[in-house]
């Protein structure tokens, strides 16, 4: 079924605050129902590549999950949250810059100074101003690895930070993909959508 996560659950709509809803159905009970809401690449891409720009930030997001998993870190998920996730073009006349991204993973290294290694040589993956410039995913980290206090605190701080809207405080929806998904497939459809805009967008241009 189109926009069906692997966990059996679609993407909701955008509410009528332009914003992905924080849970479906009454209530916030069951874990089912509440964000984040657990999904495909396929199904983000299949909801979210509407325009040339969107389409855009979907590559670069592909091409650093890419990055991701090439390190080694293939287990575990992304949050993907921001303005990508909302109707930023309604509420605020302008298209995304970007899609933020919090990676829940192992970090290579067997210890700090090795982790710090890694952090170092790869600065377009662990960097997020590196990752924004390159693959448009303004990128944080939570280290599984880390102490079990350590875990908990960065997930609040960031559940807290995502789940709300900046400026206004909004209570909002987020996903949640797993690094390993149906990447190649998406990447097919992107693909596809890509052309089908350009071609659009060149008819538009060639009729003005």
């Amino acid at each position: 079924m189109p926009g069906v996560g692997n966990n059996g659950v679609m993407i909701p709509r955008i509410n009528s605050y332009l914003v992905l809803p924080p849970f479906t159905g009454v209530d916030p009970i069951s874990a089912m129902l509440i964000s984040p809401y657990i999904v495909l690449m396929s199904d983000v891409v299949q909801r979210f590549a509407t325009t040339i720009e969107r389409a855009t930030i979907l590559r670069g997001l592909l091409a650093y999950r890419q990055e991701v998993n090439d390190l080694g870190m293939t287990d575990g998920y992304m949050w993907l949250d921001g303005s990508f996730v909302e109707d930023v073009e309604t509420g605020a006349g302008r298209a995304p810059n970007d899609i933020d991204v919090v990676i829940f993973t192992t970090v290579p290294g067997r210890n700090r100074v090795a982790k710090l290694r890694v952090f170092k040589n790869n600065p377009a993956v662990f960097r997020s101003g590196e990752a924004k410039r390159k693959y448009l995913c303004d990128a944080y980290f939570v280290d599984l690895a880390a102490p079990p206090q350590t875990i908990v605190a960065n997930t609040c701080y960031w559940f807290g930070l995502f789940s709300h809207q900046r400026g206004t405080g909004l209570w909002k929806g987020m996903l949640q993909v797993p690094l390993q998904s149906d990447d190649a497939a998406a990447s097919v459809m992107l693909r596809l959508i890509e052309q089908r805009l350009q071609g659009a967008q060149n008819a538009k241009e060639a009729g003005t």
